[in-house]
């Protein structure tokens, strides 16, 4: 089948040929080429047993509820537009080799099969991506030097840009609205407890799968849902962070540029060899000066402020350990690998557990600083 002129619309409900009409669905057994700037456009559901080459047309999917890609092989498309109320489902790959115009929906993928994707292949490009109209699972890219993938999770676009120092220019993209190092979607886990001493923050709330290979440069953003506004004290603390294959671990990628607020806002990392990394997402520097331990009080009432001795520097120290004397001497509270467990408590056989109103001294040992450190608080009853 082919079809011509820019002015002619193709209907598929109207033609019977190479194309077999089931309920709601269209089944391409034949050769679909569309020339010469012609339209297809789908009202429905796709089957694709057959060829389909990108020519130089337009294939549009237009649909209140939702639509589905199926078949075994995989359509090629010139210019692909989408307004699906529901979203356009692939259970196949499919690529675009010119442009792709999101009206509204989403293009869905199969969160756990990377072979069905959106690949963009040549020059494409794409507009019209926001929230509610967005590739919502894989994308690929082939023979582009620099790239912002629309990519998202539900209501949400969170695109990953990308630029090629060197390489292949081939990459495939995912976003993943979940906790990293508990992810729904991937067998396993990214823990954001393992990372450096420099790191102070990782984010726990997304992160972007992203496979190639080079040096490349990425960036990336975050919003009010990322949850970073109370855990950056600077803007240009903001830092790109990345799982490392060979160390389990998270590592700083840095920060070139920053754009934004602590609300909301983006940031380019460092080049890096993408062999080392394909899990990314956002984090914070650590500021030693920031964050030295200080004086507090303390209010152990159990109304959930101010209940324990919270010493927020242990975070970047986990061995450590901390010695508690009231104002004669008197050691009265000790633990090693302290994390806040203070509330008012002595842990010492020879003391009163709970101990009096008054001010007390502590002595804080940072070994993984190699710091000592010491303080007063005082406990009010």
């Amino acid at each position: 089948m082919k079809v011509y002129h820019k002015s002619f619309t193709f209907l598929l409900c109207l033609f019977q040929g190479y194309f077999s009409q089931g309920q709601d669905t269209f089944h391409n057994f034949g050769n679909v080429q569309v020339h010469n700037n012609g339209t297809i456009g789908f009202y429905s559901n796709l089957v694709n047993d057959g060829a389909f080459s990108e020519s130089k047309g337009l294939v549009g999917f237009y649909n209140e509820n939702q639509s589905l890609i199926s078949g075994a092989f995989s359509p090629f498309f010139y210019d692909l537009e989408i307004a699906v109320e529901n979203h356009l489902f692939i259970d196949i790959p499919i690529t675009v080799c010119n442009s792709l115009n999101f009206i509204y929906g989403d293009i869905k993928t199969t969160r756990n099969d990377k072979n069905v994707y959106v690949r963009l292949v040549k020059k494409s490009s794409y507009e019209g991506a926001v929230d509610l109209s967005k590739i919502d699972g894989h994308v690929a890219i082939e023979g582009q030097r620099e790239f912002t993938f629309p990519i998202g999770n539900q209501a949400k676009l969170r695109p990953l840009g990308i630029r090629f120092i060197d390489g292949t220019f081939f990459a495939k993209c995912e976003y993943y609205y979940e906790n990293p190092s508990n992810p729904e979607s991937l067998y396993k886990s990214f823990d954001t407890s393992k990372k450096p001493i420099s790191i102070g923050e990782i984010n726990s709330k997304e992160f972007w799968s992203l496979t190639t290979s080079g040096i490349i440069q990425i960036t990336l953003t975050w919003d009010a849902e990322s949850d970073l506004s109370s855990k950056i004290d600077k803007l240009e603390n903001v830092i790109v962070v990345g799982w490392s294959k060979n160390n389990e671990q998270w590592e700083n990628l840095g920060n070139t540029t920053i754009e934004g607020s602590p609300e909301k806002g983006k940031v380019s990392s460092n080049t890096f060899n993408a062999n080392d990394y394909n899990i990314f997402t956002v984090g914070t520097l650590f500021e030693l000066s920031d964050n030295m331990p200080g004086n507090y009080v303390i209010t152990p009432n159990s109304d959930g402020a101010n209940d324990n001795l919270i010493i927020k520097t242990t975070r970047q120290s986990p061995k450590n350990r901390i010695m508690i004397y009231d104002k004669t001497g008197k050691l009265v509270y000790e633990m090693s690998n302290y994390q806040d467990e203070f509330t008012g408590n002595a842990n010492r056989e020879s003391v009163t557990k709970i101990l009096p109103e008054g001010t007390y001294f502590y002595l804080l040992e940072l070994h993984d600083l190699n710091m000592r450190h010491q303080g007063y608080f005082y406990i009010k009853r």
